[in-house]
């Protein structure tokens, strides 16, 4: 067994159990929901840009996730906000498909019904943020049996001009920190403006009012919670007070929205990268097959970087009925031909140090745990290497016990 020479970074430490993931993945397997979760991982650029890493997972009997290779700071840095980032997702996460669009956008044209009234709402005009806004905005034009005329598309000329009394009905799917919408309203010519973000958080819609005096109304369908006091703990006055020096004039509010995503966008997070001294997109998890957006991205990052196959990903499957088999929390990846292992911890995102089993010793491992028992991976071995049976049954022995000694293998 050779000095340690990569590391591991654990993802999911088994925390949560397997059901919390199966609900954020809506997949039925655990083996499928660690996939899907991988997916979802890869698909982002900060991943591509890693370098040679590896994603290792196992299900059983909790769902463990490890990133294995050899990390600058910044992707320490990088990979343990994921981590936490999923820790909080698999704690507490939204995921709207269409259906619940739908019951939602029902709920916001009953709020802008009893607000103005029909007469008032058949005279405003109506535009989108894109581009997730203009999905909702079909759907309000539905319910509110909107005309066409009333309809207004970005004009690429200059600020989007409202007519009539300048009134204008502003949607978009979610309010975040309410930036893109400030944005919006740079571009904007009307007197008066609603606001009609699907999801929010109510603070960020009372901020909004106060300090925009061109927006009559901030209506929510649903609201969304501020995360930051938990995830912040005893640190979140520190946070609080090195947010706002950040943001500025930039931003309405300053606390952080639960996690939500929809069947066609998941919203992008942000980073704070210190040696930039800038915001720059961060992580984005939901698997592919449950977004367009993301699926869209996922195509397009492996037509131009490397298959996600390519990278290393596989799940660990519960061993069958062999007696020998890898320790619980043991995860292993291929690097370079070579088998690193690493022990996770459990609470903890920090890195871990990882072994390396190169030649016979990785030969070794790869057929104890396929076969289970010393016998069949001893008859397997002797069909690929030329080597006496006594001698390399006393080294399959050694290798067992100095495996076992250090946890990683253990018997049934």
């Amino acid at each position: 067994m050779l000095p340690r020479v990569v590391d591991a970074i654990a993802l999911l430490d088994g925390r949560h159990g397997l059901e919390r993931l199966l609900a954020f993945t809506r997949q039925t397997d655990g083996v499928a929901a660690l996939g899907a979760l991988a997916e979802g991982i890869q698909a982002n650029r900060l991943w591509h840009e890693m370098g040679d890493v590896r994603l290792a997972g196992r299900c059983h009997p909790d769902p463990l996730l490890a990133v294995f290779g050899s990390f600058s700071p910044a992707q320490r840095m990088l990979l343990q906000d994921l981590a936490a980032q999923l820790d909080e997702i698999l704690t507490t996460h939204r995921y709207v498909d269409y259906h619940e669009a739908e019951r939602a956008a029902e709920r916001l044209a009953d709020a802008l019904t009893r607000r103005f009234g029909d007469d008032d709402l058949s005279r405003f005009h109506y535009t989108a943020i894109p581009r997730g806004g203009w999905i909702v905005l079909g759907m309000l034009s539905y319910l509110l049996d909107l005309r066409p005329d009333q309809l207004l598309a970005p004009n690429e000329a200059g600020p989007l001009r409202c007519p009539g009394d300048g009134r204008l009905v502003v949607v978009d799917d979610c309010a975040l920190s309410g930036l893109r919408f400030q944005q919006f309203l740079r571009e904007c010519d009307a007197s008066r403006v609603i606001f009609c973000p699907l999801y929010a958080n109510p603070e960020l819609c009372r901020a909004i009012e106060r300090d925009e005096p061109g927006v009559e109304a901030c209506i929510r369908a649903e609201d969304l919670q501020d995360v930051a006091p938990q995830r912040f703990g005893e640190a979140y006055p520190r946070w609080l007070h090195e947010r706002r020096a950040r943001i500025g004039d930039s931003g309405y509010w300053c606390g952080i929205a639960e996690y939500i995503a929809f069947a066609w966008c998941e919203p992008q997070t942000k980073y704070w990268n210190a040696e930039a001294e800038r915001f720059e997109a961060g992580w984005n998890v939901l698997p592919p097959d449950l977004c367009l957006k993301r699926r869209i991205t996922a195509s397009r990052l492996n037509s131009t970087g490397t298959e996600s196959g390519e990278r290393g990903w596989g799940t660990l499957p519960h061993e069958g009925a062999g007696w020998r088999h890898a320790a619980d929390r043991v995860l292993w990846a291929e690097v370079d031909s070579a088998i690193a292992l690493a022990c996770m911890p459990v609470g903890s995102s920090r890195s871990m140090p990882c072994f390396r089993l190169e030649g016979t010793a990785a030969d070794m491992w790869r057929t104890l745990l396929e076969l289970g028992t010393p016998e069949a991976a001893e008859s397997a071995l002797m069909d690929r290497y030329a080597v006496d049976p006594a001698t390399l049954r006393a080294d399959l022995a050694r290798f067992m016990s100095d495996l076992e000694d250090r946890g990683i293998l253990t018997r049934r």
